[in-house]
């Protein structure tokens, strides 16, 4: 039996599913994570100030972990939009993906929690690092086939979109290296290498694009 499901209508109804799932796993974690913002007790002004000052971590926690998810979303959404055909290992790598984006509320309680120190911040790396590797798995099965699942330009493009949907690995890994180390103060910067990685990979091997091109 063929990986692809046979039938054009039928596979286009297949993808559909896939995706329609995925950006409703997306939407519920985002809706989860505030949860963690609950309305703080307090009788006057002043108390109320304060508890809001005291839930600055779970604050951070939040945007942090918002931002991230929503950075994977955006990704998801350009590996997948091409995606012409539809496969078995393809939305098995999809669920294992889903299953790493729903950890997130988990692990953003912790850092909220616990702050972004010690094993709570490491577990938050972890989980991280996975999201990443299990998108790259997602990507890497849906550009083999020379075309086959989804339309890649090129080979240059190809290594440039598995690259970005490694970045935050790599970033974390690092994050979670300095935090092994000690250095959980420094390791809390690990996100900023995102950008830099980008930006690099970019250079070095981004789709070169042609005057009045679509973008990919």
């Amino acid at each position: 039996m063929s990986d692809v499901e046979g039938g054009g209508s039928s596979d286009g109804r297949m993808v559909s599913r896939m995706l329609f799932f995925a950006d409703a796993v997306f939407a519920i974690v985002l809706t989860l994570m505030v949860l963690d913002l609950r309305t703080p007790a307090a009788e006057t002004d002043a108390e109320l100030l304060d508890a809001i000052i005291g839930l600055k971590p779970k604050f951070v926690a939040f945007f942090a972990s918002f931002a991230l998810v929503s950075v994977f979303w955006a990704s998801h959404m350009a590996i997948t939009r091409k995606m012409s055909a539809f496969d078995w290992p393809t939305a098995w790598l999809n669920l294992v993906f889903l299953f790493t984006i729903a950890v997130m509320p988990f692990v953003s309680g912790l850092i909220g929690e616990r702050g972004m120190f010690g094993v709570a911040w490491q577990a938050y790396c972890v989980a991280l690092i996975a999201a990443s590797l299990a998108q790259t798995a997602l990507l890497l099965a849906l550009t083999r086939g020379n075309g086959r699942f989804v339309t890649i330009v090129s080979g240059r493009e190809r290594i440039w979109r598995t690259l970005r949907a490694l970045s935050p690995g790599i970033a974390f890994a690092g994050g979670l290296a300095l935090s092994l180390e000690g250095q959980d103060l420094l390791s809390q910067f690990c996100w900023m290498l995102i950008p830099v990685i980008l930006i690099v990979a970019r250079l070095c091997v981004g789709p070169r694009k042609k005057v009045g091109a679509a973008d990919a």
